[in-house]
This record gives C-alpha cells, structure tokens and sequence, in this order.
C-alpha cells in the first residue's frame, strides 16, 4: 500500500466500463508501477478486471479521488514525458487519418487535441502549420497557451484527435460522448493508444502503469463496441492497427 493514499480494495468481480457486461479480476499490480518500467518488487494493491464479453481491461484504482491532476504534476513531465513535442508526428497522423473521410482542405478545419498535455501540437499546429487547433485537458499546457481552452463551451470542431490519452480515462464511455458532442454535423473522433490482446498479453506488458494512470486497456471487441453502440457511420484503422483509429460521426443540427 502506497502512503498516504487510499486505494479501492480487490473485488471479485465488477461492471464493465464499455460495455456494462461482467468482468472478472484477472491480476494486480503494485500502484507504483509505471509504464515502459519494470514491475516493482512490491505487493500487489492495483487490481484489473477483463470485461467477458468485449475484452476491455480496466483498473479502478484512481476511480474514486476529486481530482487526477495530481498525476500529471512537474514529475510527470520531466521524468515519464520529457519530449514535448514527441507525439506532433502522430496527432498529426491521425488529422490526416481523420480527413480520409471529411476530404476538406485542413489549413480551414476547425482542429481539438483533446488531452493535449504539453500542448506540442497546438504550438507546431499553429506555428508551422497553420493550422486552426486548440487544445483542451485538465492542467494547462506549457506551449500553445493562447490556445488552451479549459472549458470547451459549446465549441464545434470537425476533428479531434486524443494520442496516447483515452487509456487514462477511468469513465471512458462519458468522455467518448463528449467528445462526439463537440464534433460537429459531419465530424471525426481521431485516437492513439495501445491494443490489449489478451491472447497475447498479461500482467507484464509494458503498457500497464496504475502509478501514471495508465488504467483503460481496449481490445479491438471493446474498440467496435463503443464505435457501434455511439452510432459511427465510417471507420478507418492505420495499418489494420486498432490501437489507431478515426471514427465519422454525422447528425443533423
């Protein structure tokens, strides 16, 4: 058990976060665990649980505190995401996966980096770009801050992309319904994160970190749920990875 922090005990079984199916405790983790670091020799104090019906991985370890802020503090930045602008390339990537179906012209879209963290894509986005993007998160970001947008209003965009953010979210589903709701008529959810096979992977695979809120692991059955049960009208994988997705989304006004 980690000092000074409550951390929800080990259940027998639990309600998936996708689906709503019944999922199964598969393994623990000690909470200090962080992604792309070896296990800690510590005891066990971080549970996952494996939806039966759509595979979704999934810990309730930061579930129940006020704020999740406290993750990603100073430390967070210097030491688990020092490179600022890593993941231009990829947000980038997924704008142009996202305009495979939208086919306008980008210099005039209307662009979120929802998750922005650091805020390199707002910043080279504008900069270099041109682009039209904003950012928005729960801390503001260090670059880009003139287009940081704390409370997303009633704002429109035709794309938003989240890298390497949905497998923080501990209430997936209502974050995927927000952000649809900030799409508009014709719009594009854009996301990168990785794949849980559970074929293939289990307690050792370097992507888990209860201690840096890596906490929502989805399959490629998790993946096709929500697409469907959210009302997607066209899909596009990178590679037929399903870890990288674009998903259209058309509504009247």
């Amino acid at each position: 058990m980690v000092a000074n922090l409550s951390l929800p005990p080990q259940r027998s079984d639990m309600k998936c976060k996708l689906c709503g199916s019944h999922a199964n405790l598969v393994f623990g983790l000690p909470y200090n665990k962080k992604a792309s670091h070896p296990i800690p020799d510590e005891p066990d104090d971080s549970w996952y649980y494996q939806c039966d019906n759509c595979n979704f991985l999934f810990s309730d370890v930061i579930d129940y505190r006020d704020s999740h802020a406290e993750i990603y503090d100073e430390t967070y930045w210097e030491n688990q995401d020092p490179d600022w602008y890593g993941r231009v390339t990829e947000t980038f990537r997924l704008v142009a996966l996202a305009n495979e179906m939208l086919n306008i012209r980008l210099d005039r879209a209307e662009i979120l980096d929802f998750g922005c963290g650091i805020g390199g894509f707002i910043d080279m986005g504008r900069r270099s770009l041109n682009l039209n993007v904003w950012g928005t998160d729960i801390i503001p970001p260090k670059v880009g801050k003139d287009y940081f947008l704390a409370d997303l209003g009633d704002h429109k965009f035709d794309i938003i992309t989240s890298c390497e953010v949905i497998e923080h979210l501990p209430d997936p589903r209502k974050i995927f319904d927000l952000i649809k709701s900030h799409l508009k008529p014709r719009g594009v959810f854009a996301f990168q994160t990785a794949q849980w096979d559970p074929e293939s992977l289990g307690r050792d695979w370097w992507y888990l970190g209860p201690h840096n809120g890596h906490i929502s692991l989805y399959s490629r059955e998790g993946l096709s749920h929500v697409f469907e049960d959210m009302g997607g009208k066209q899909r596009r994988l990178w590679n037929d990875y399903p870890g990288v997705q674009a998903w259209l989304f058309e509504s009247r006004e």
